[in-house]
């Protein structure tokens, strides 16, 4: 007999696509990592089960022990949500996810998919909550999203704090959300045998790139590697232009001071996983796309390779297939499709590419 005793069993070990299509006008090898073939519909299975086994052995920012029938926590703007609450439902946990307004697209698919799996959804307290609202006014309307992103994690810290049962996640400094990451590199490295000659994604909390860097380091693979940032993700990360070489990105100051603002402890004290990432010199180049070519991609991948995938992913090939460009026959580079584009038919056709 041949089976499995649980869907958690289920998480990575994804299959690897090289894409013959999309990719033959270039001398490289494009491949892409199938991550949205994850149980919950996402690479995110990964970081969500690795904070929450982390938070089950009080491995946690302030040594907090998930313990049964407790409660996980976060905000999310987008797969982490159906990923914790994937997570949780299977290990038996309650699990209340915030969702920032400014991402409410649509019918919130994404929404919909986390609640199916038994979480308190809800949407996330409003900035104004912890910030005078004159001084909100004062912020540029392009950096506002920020904003509800800080004022979400506001409320999540507010959240644990309260009831004792509760452990905040914070997908965005936490450590084994990258340590999550890492297996997406070490099944690169067997699939491929090692020859990866460079490697990048879509940049969110940055822990699927660091983690899968880091997780081929210890292989002993150093590919180049590249981020990637929708247009007008200047809130979080600057970058100088469009493509960005080193010392030509770096973490946004708006950040530090919305957190100032809002009196988020945690963050106070903690550097993101981006702020990590940086410091360790990932990655070589950051790419901005906009969604019109991170769409267009993705409807490309859906119809010449049959890959039903989301703007992010889009937005990885489109980037992949420059990289290749410049690289020799033979060489490999890698992305990753990170999830389905069923979890967006609430913007659809105008799915917006966000991180």
């Amino acid at each position: 007999m041949k089976y499995v005793n649980s869907m958690l069993e289920l998480i990575g070990n994804t299959p690897l696509l090289k894409l013959n299509r999309v990719g033959k006008d270039v001398p490289a090898n494009v491949f892409v990592k199938l991550e949205y073939l994850n149980p919950s519909g996402s690479y995110k299975d990964r970081m969500a089960l690795a904070m929450v086994e982390a938070a089950e052995k009080g491995l946690t920012w302030n040594k907090k022990k998930l313990e049964p029938n407790g409660i996980v926590c976060d905000a999310s703007a987008g797969n982490t949500a159906p990923a914790l609450a994937f997570v949780c439902a299977v290990k038996g946990y309650k699990a209340k996810l915030c969702a920032y307004r400014p991402v409410l697209r649509g019918n919130s698919t994404r929404l919909k998919i986390t609640g199916a799996y038994g979480a308190d959804v809800c949407e996330c307290s409003p900035p104004d909550e912890f910030m005078p609202e004159e001084t909100l006014e004062e912020i540029p309307e392009g950096e506002q999203e920020l904003a509800w992103v800080v004022a979400g994690k506001v409320g999540m810290q507010k959240f644990e704090d309260e009831h004792p049962g509760a452990v905040w996640v914070d997908q965005i400094y936490n450590e084994y959300n990258y340590i999550g990451q890492k297996g997406i590199g070490y099944e690169l490295y067997e699939q491929l045998e090692g020859k990866i000659d460079a490697w990048g994604c879509a940049t969110g909390s940055a822990a699927t790139l660091l983690g899968v860097a880091l997780g081929l380091e210890e292989k002993g693979v150093k590919p180049f590697t590249f981020g990637i940032v929708p247009v007008g993700s200047e809130s979080y990360l600057t970058l100088q232009k469009e493509c960005a070489q080193k010392g030509e990105f770096g973490v946004s100051k708006l950040n530090r001071r919305l957190v100032e603002l809002m009196g988020l402890k945690k963050w106070q004290t903690e550097k993101s996983i981006l702020q990590r990432m940086i410091e360790m010199g990932y990655p070589e180049e950051f790419y901005q796309v906009s969604a019109e070519d991170a769409r267009n991609m993705a409807n490309r991948l859906c119809q010449e390779e049959g890959i039903y995938c989301g703007m992010s992913s889009g937005a990885n090939v489109f980037v992949a297939l420059k990289i290749a460009e410049r690289m020799k026959k033979d060489q490999n580079v890698v992305t990753v499709v990170v999830d389905r584009r069923d979890r967006y038919l609430g913007e659809y056709p105008n799915d917006v590419f966000v991180v």
